[in-house]
């Protein structure tokens, strides 16, 4: 059947009507952009309430990006330029930095970390686990070791001195000497390996062996035993010495 239209009835009712519902309409719901995109000028912002922003391709951002509460990722996150970080960072994860790293604040990571850019750590920085170097490390400041030390390579103290409690390596002495505390000391003196303490010697060299105390003195070399310096006696005698010093045991 067919719906009559009565002309002598106005249309401002179904005005009215369409009015109404574009107020109520919530098309936003469902809404999509196309090629040409969204923008938002003149100072404009969006605001998310109690909702979500849900990116599966990619988000570019130019400007600044700042975040007040927790940022959670999964992926992999690359950074090309320089990462300022003012608090305390924990990582759980493996992380491969390429780029200049500067940490003003506390540094944690419980998974494998690769740094393979300069890398700088202003704060403390504390390491539970095992920490390997597998290049040169350089320290310029003073180095506290309060744990067990193993090393099974060589130590090379190009320049200083190793200290040891009371105990006391020097390089710069002669060439070589280890000085203990109560003044004695084991040095390589021109005259060969010697043993000091006071006025008493023990020197050792590729040829001679010798013992004393000042003027007194016992030395063994390829030609015998000299005494130096002895008394005299009236005792009958068991030993010759000749006027060289050289000592002979007496059979007459």
């Amino acid at each position: 059947m067919t719906q009559i239209h009565d002309l002598s009835q106005g249309d401002l009712r179904e005005i009215w009507d369409a009015i109404r519902d574009l107020r109520y309409a919530t098309n936003q719901n469902h809404m999509a952009i196309g090629r040409s995109g969204m923008s938002v000028y003149d100072g404009g912002a969006i605001t998310i309430e109690n909702g979500g922003l849900y990116v599966t391709g990619s988000a570019t951002i130019s400007g600044e990006l700042i975040a007040d509460g927790t940022i959670t990722m999964t992926g992999i996150f690359t950074a090309t330029g320089d990462v300022n970080l003012n608090g305390p960072v924990d990582i759980a994860g493996a992380t491969t930095i390429t780029g200049d790293v500067t940490s003003a604040g506390h540094f944690t990571q419980t998974g494998p970390t690769d740094l393979n850019g300069t890398t700088t750590v202003a704060g403390d920085t504390t390491v539970t686990g095992d920490f390997t170097v597998n290049g040169p490390m350089k320290t310029t400041s003073t180095l506290s070791v309060e744990g067990v030390t193993t090393l099974k390579n060589d130590l090379n103290v190009t320049t200083g001195k190793i200290v040891a409690g009371d105990v006391t390596i020097d390089p710069g002495y002669f060439d070589g000497s280890l000085k203990f505390a109560n003044g004695s000391y084991l040095a390589a003196t021109p005259n060969g390996a010697q043993l000091v303490k006071g006025s008493g010697a023990v020197t050792v060299s590729t040829s001679q062996a010798d013992m004393g105390v000042g003027l007194n003195a016992i030395i063994v070399n390829s030609t015998g035993t000299f005494l130096n310096n002895l008394p005299t006696t009236t005792e009958p005698a068991n030993l010759y010495i000749s006027e060289g010093g050289r000592v002979y045991r007496s059979t007459a």
